[in-house]
């Protein structure tokens, strides 16, 4: 089945608030661990859409497995920030790599990206891995960067210059 990049569709909800709510995807994606009321996911949503400087996308693989974003997103500069958050279901099978394809080429030809940058924990090396087999490189690793409501954690920094 393809993956394709869309806007939210009222449908996607329950998916995407699985998602903001999730425990786990809280502490990889690096935010306040906690959880949101649809009201809440809602305006992330709008937020997210509604970003001059930024762009969403529900992931579809036969129906919403996810989203990807472009946050802080300079034109003059060329460059842009992403994130990508996949249902459990759906990762390992490739969709990952597929939706960042199709970011990527967006971000090029519509956002005149030249290159993308993200973060990600130390202890994640499956994404780290991933990334790496997209030509990602490691700028830096920042000692006890994120405090995750435990433990202080190591954040990884990459980049791809978009050719």
């Amino acid at each position: 089945m393809n993956v394709t990049l869309r806007a939210p569709e009222k449908t996607d909800f329950s998916v995407l608030a699985a998602l903001r709510n999730d425990a786990a995807v809280q502490r990889q994606l690096m935010i306040e661990p906690r959880q949101y009321s649809p009201a809440q996911v809602r305006a992330w949503i709008r937020r997210r859409t509604g970003d001059a400087k930024g762009a969403f996308w529900v992931i579809d693989r036969g129906g919403p497995c996810g989203f990807v974003q472009l946050t802080q997103v300079d034109r003059e500069r060329g460059t842009a920030d992403l994130g990508i958050c996949l249902v459990r279901a759906v990762r390992g099978k490739g969709v990952a790599a597929e939706a960042m394809g199709l970011l990527e080429a967006h971000a090029k030809k519509k956002l005149r990206c030249k290159t993308l940058t993200l973060r990600v924990l130390s202890v994640n090396h499956r994404a780290i891995a991933l990334y790496g087999k997209l030509k990602f490189r490691i700028l830096e690793t920042k000692r006890r960067h994120h405090f995750d409501g435990a433990h202080w954690r190591d954040v990884v920094f990459m980049e791809k210059a978009l050719r």
